[in-house]
């Protein structure tokens, strides 16, 4: 089989299926359009499938319904509610070449089952030699069989971060659709600029953005005014209606006076305060535009121990649940004390069961995070444009940060089950669930960025198997 006997089939070039077909376009035409050291052109023919004709190795790609082609070798039922199907055989109408089908019922799954052709595939085709694997051989030939029927445990799979590091916002939300990721989170001081523009190109993958934005959270929790809880709230009101009611965007997210390690600020409970004053202010935000997403950014060590009053919280409000114990909690991936981790499950019990309704919401950490040290950080001092520097500045920003990457790589490849053990808990509860990594992603996907996003995405998958998935993706870089 010569690696250029190929072609790709494809029922419509539009919407997140035309993101999917680029996308496989894209890494095959990596793999065999050029010769190595010689100025060679070749280009991948791509053909629309009601005209296409297999006479070479074929990659069929599209929606079920689109295609008849894929009805003679594909059954509906195949197909996951709410997934994919890729599906490697044998072309039995072409002898000695193969027939790689990759389908769903709906745009964004049908580009998630590209992911899974070009990063988990084309790696499990890759020719080994003795212990040498060659990826860049993949589709050199002969091409193993292959089946994989896939869909997400956790329906939400959420990134929260900070707009600033982001250097460019189109890489950012690229890296987040490849890895199966559906909801950001950005915090930010100030609406960005380009907010539209933002929301519009990751609406174009099926992500969803929540603005993030301060309700009585300062620099310092513990210096909020307690008796002025009335006048905080007009506050934010204001602040909502000026800044953020017409900004677009999925929803908006909050923190506000929770992270501390102490219970109280003064003589009042921070868990008492702070649900009077979200309740306050949800209440008239949602009376004037009913159905708006308020997720609110909870940091437990507050208020783990009155959790009476957090059980108020106006059930239309999506609790996000930060700092619930040890890792995958906790900021440090080399934590690991059983004892803590145990106490860790039992809190994760106590939230499942807090509140009735709504969502079970929670926020997974041990990456790379803002460094808050003396000058090092800086507050965004008005509205900038976010995601808008690409090139020298983004290199500079990935080559500094790499080194850090490496070292939170070594934590996660010790005590990644961790994440993998809590993950599956809490979906054994049956809950609907919204699971997501808190840090700062910019500049490529990496090794732990990917692991926490496919155990997220299959949780039953064994921990071995998502372990040597994840290390064999080109796309992932093992810092």
């Amino acid at each position: 089989m010569h690696n250029r006997n190929w072609k790709l089939i494809y029922g419509s070039y539009a919407g997140l299926e035309k993101k999917a077909i680029e996308l496989i376009n894209r890494e095959m035409g990596a793999l065999i359009l050029r010769d190595p050291g010689r100025y060679t052109i070749h280009v991948l023919p791509l053909e629309q499938a009601a005209e296409a004709e297999i006479d070479r190795n074929a990659v069929v790609v599209g929606l079920y319904d689109e295609i008849p082609l894929l009805s003679r070798f594909v059954a509906p039922e195949e197909i996951p509610e709410g997934g994919y199907l890729v599906k490697a055989v044998d072309n039995p109408l072409l002898p000695g070449c193969k027939l790689v089908l990759v389908t769903a019922w709906e745009g964004r799954n049908l580009f998630y089952g590209a992911v899974d052709l070009v990063d988990d595939y084309f790696a499990l085709a890759a020719p080994e030699h003795g212990p040498v694997k060659l990826y860049d051989e993949a589709l050199d030939g002969p091409m193993p069989d292959y089946y994989s029927a896939s869909a997400p445990a956790i329906q939400t799979r959420s990134v929260f971060t900070w707009g600033h590091p982001i250097n460019d916002y189109r890489d950012y939300i690229e890296n987040m659709a490849r890895l199966r990721l559906n909801q950001l989170i950005i915090w930010n001081d100030f609406p960005p600029l380009n907010a539209a523009d933002l929301v519009a190109y990751a609406h174009e993958y099926g992500i969803q953005v929540i603005w993030g934005f301060a309700w009585g959270w300062s620099r310092d929790c513990a210096s909020a005014d307690m008796d002025s809880l009335e006048a905080l709230a007009e506050d934010i009101i204001a602040l909502y209606q000026k800044k953020y009611s017409r900004v677009p965007g999925d929803g908006i997210y909050f923190q506000s006076f929770t992270e501390l390690a102490a219970d109280r600020i003064g003589d009042r409970l921070v868990a008492d305060a702070v649900a009077e004053l979200v309740n306050a202010v949800s209440r008239r935000l949602l009376a004037e535009k009913p159905g708006l997403l308020i997720q609110f950014g909870l940091h437990a060590t507050s208020v783990k121990d009155h959790l009476e009053f957090i059980a108020q919280v106006d059930s239309r409000v999506e609790i996000m649940w930060e700092d619930c114990g040890i890792f995958p909690y906790g900021y440090d991936p080399f934590a690991r004390d059983e004892e803590e981790f145990r106490k860790a499950v039992e809190f994760t019990d106590k939230i499942i069961h807090l509140r009735e309704q709504g969502r079970v919401s929670m926020l997974y950490k041990g990456f790379m995070t803002l460094d808050w040290v003396g000058d090092r950080f800086v507050h965004q001092a008005g509205p900038f444009i976010l995601g808008g520097n690409p090139g020298p500045l983004a290199e500079h920003d990935r080559a500094l940060l790499t080194p850090a990457w490496r070292h939170l790589q070594s934590g996660w490849l010790q005590n990644g089950d961790a994440v993998h053990a809590m993950t599956r808990h809490i979906l054994a509860s049956g809950r609907r669930v919204t699971l997501g990594m808190a840090g700062q992603f910019a500049g490529g996907i990496w090794f732990p960025e990917a692991l926490c996003a496919q155990i997220l995405w299959d949780a039953a998958e064994s921990y071995e198997r998502i372990l040597r998935k994840v290390t064999n993706r080109r796309s992932v870089t093992m810092a």
